[in-house]
């Protein structure tokens, strides 16, 4: 990453925050995200939540917007973000090792900055045992200075763990896996993904496909 652009001056916050706060914003899985809220995004690796996150990202950098990548077991894969579209010199990039009191401090500091058009806590990689020790007055905290800004909180994890602070509880689940070609001569195309409300348990699943491409490795 070679540079980050500005984040926005509190003055044009304010001048652009109410055009914000009822702006909703669509990705390609047919996700949506609400200005000024905090979504959860839940399930086992490889279901398909990163994948919606980045389309998130990808979207907001692409219009010029600086986002923010808490990343707490150092999963995140810049090459994929940049094929995902992400323009990386608007993303604030936070490598934690593990450390979850660090990942929780870190987005506590960009939440209260302002200017970030999302910021991303990735749990990805952590232990349901070690989420369950998160209190759960640090996520309504985040809730409440999000709220009226231009700012989307998202969280990604194993397993639900925002409860009704979380605006947008959304669960991933992989149902099964698509090939191409005969014999041993297969190659994994994608999977077939359904995306489940946690809290809305009566509202119909929505499925979705998420392709897998082969493609040389680019530079970053």
């Amino acid at each position: 990453m070679a540079h980050l652009s500005l984040v926005k001056p509190l003055a044009r916050l304010r001048d652009e925050q109410q055009q914000f706060v009822d702006e909703v914003i669509l990705d390609a899985a047919g996700v949506t995200f609400e200005r000024g809220s905090l979504a959860e995004l839940s399930g086992t690796a490889s279901c398909g939540k990163t994948s919606v996150t980045l389309a998130l990202l990808a979207q907001l950098t692409a219009n010029g917007e600086v986002c923010a990548a808490v990343d707490s077991c150092d999963s995140l894969d810049p090459v994929t973000a940049k094929k995902a579209g992400v323009v990386l010199d608007n993303l604030l990039w936070v490598r934690c090792g593990g450390r979850l009191e660090e990942a929780f401090l870190a987005a506590d500091l960009l939440v209260q900055a302002k200017g970030f058009g999302a910021v991303w806590l990735n749990l990805n990689g952590l232990s349901e045992n070690k989420l369950r020790q998160v209190p759960r007055t640090y996520w309504y905290r985040y809730r409440t200075r999000i709220k009226e800004t231009p700012t989307i909180f998202v969280v990604t994890a194993a397993a639900p763990i925002a409860g009704s602070a979380s605006q947008r509880p959304l669960g991933f689940t992989r149902e099964n896996a698509v090939w191409t070609g005969n014999g041993s001569f297969k190659l994994l195309s994608g999977f077939h993904l359904k995306i489940q409300p946690n809290r809305n348990y009566y509202d119909p699943p929505s499925r979705t496909r998420a392709e897998v491409e082969y493609a040389e490795a680019c530079d970053v």
